[in-house]
């Protein structure tokens, strides 16, 4: 019976050590990162995917959609901000 239940504990260390190395995996891949930035720059002045265009992105890079919106508002809250139109948008609507 004890060699079951090193076999279970074994079996358990293994999972807790899988998901743990998934967690600190979060980034995406480059290639992934590439295809993605490679969007962002060629729509740089408005960086709003339509729907075809995420979906071409969800073929392109094997990621969920929900992945792609993330990653486009996280895009969007960390670099575009320093986007002189955004500063010109808040201006606008400061009148």
């Amino acid at each position: 019976m004890s060699i079951s239940l090193q076999g279970l504990k074994s079996r358990i260390e293994d999972v807790r050590e899988e998901i743990l190395r998934k967690r600190r995996a979060g980034k995406l891949p480059g290639d992934t990162t590439s295809i993605l930035k490679q969007w962002w720059q060629q729509h740089s002045k408005w960086p709003y995917p339509t729907e075809d265009d995420k979906a071409k992105l969800v073929e392109e890079t094997g990621l969920q959609l929900k992945q792609i919106n993330n990653w486009f508002i996280n895009q969007r809250k960390r670099n575009w901000h320093n986007n002189s139109q955004t500063s010109t948008l808040k201006s606008k609507r400061k009148r």
